[in-house]
């Protein structure tokens, strides 16, 4: 007899697939907003004239 506690094969494959999708969609959208941030701060400091400094150089 299978123990009732323990999910089926087919649900934990489910849910492992579920887990993967949402982690690479948590990348993408990181990448693609740190890209349009980027993108956003480039065309200001085009814009300005001034750049903003990095570190304490």
């Amino acid at each position: 007899m299978r123990d009732r506690d323990k999910p089926s094969p087919r649900r934990l494959q489910r849910a492992g697939i579920t887990v993967v999708v949402i982690l690479l969609a948590m990348i993408v959208l990181i990448f693609v907003g740190r890209n349009i941030w980027h993108a956003e701060r480039l065309d200001q400091e085009e814009h300005t004239g001034v750049q903003e400094r990095k570190g304490l150089n």
